[in-house]
């Protein structure tokens, strides 16, 4: 079922951040949600997640779906380490298998030198393909994913958008961008905020 963001409008005190704003979502769709700052690409992701509530507007085709996200700030537990940030979402559980199956996934992001080390020790970048990761393995229906290449060299892109894609594979994303190069390495369409799109 696609997901219908219905005229939505949306401010915080008097600044006004959505003025009529609707997208349809196809299933399987890969969106990129590009624009000026502060013209509500956060605020979109934020109420798709149900962390928002629009002012007016609805959104239909939500029900049902699993959600995950990478937001603007990693939020991980800096006291843990990579492999416990994402243990702590999943359902498995933490024996010598997960760790080689998460292995597995950090070795595909281009994750190296982080064993044994809380990931307050790690760099921005390598804590934003912790992020990335434990956001995949979540195994939603929608990916939500807000400027998920902060941070990372073009190489290192390449390699997560080409993780992402494979993995996410014929499920829904969601993304939020100021590179549109960032949207055609995941093969996203572009909607560009503060216009009207159907």
């Amino acid at each position: 079922m696609p997901i219908k963001i219905k005229h939505i409008w949306k401010s915080y005190g008097e600044q006004r951040v959505l003025a009529d704003f609707s997208l349809t979502v196809e299933d399987g769709e890969k969106i990129c949600l590009m624009g000026a700052s502060g013209i509500g690409k956060t605020t979109i992701l934020s109420i798709l997640a149900g962390l928002v509530k629009p002012d007016f507007g609805e959104i239909e085709g939500m029900e049902g779906k699993k959600l995950s996200m990478v937001f603007q700030e990693d939020r991980l537990l800096e006291w843990a380490d990579a492999f416990e940030n994402v243990a702590l979402i999943l359902e498995r559980k933490k024996s010598g298998m997960l760790r080689e199956f998460l292995r597995g996934e950090f070795e595909a992001v281009g994750l190296h030198d982080y064993e044994e080390k809380p990931v307050s020790q790690l760099s921005g970048g390598m804590k934003r393909r912790v992020a990335i990761v434990r956001a995949v393995c979540a195994e939603g229906d929608l990916l939500l994913l807000d400027e998920p290449f902060k941070g990372l060299d073009d190489g290192t892109k390449e390699q997560v958008a080409a993780y992402l894609k494979g993995r996410f594979a014929g499920r829904t994303m969601v993304m939020v961008t100021h590179d549109a190069r960032d949207a055609k390495l995941l093969g996203a369409r572009i909607v560009m905020c503060g216009e009207k799109k159907s």
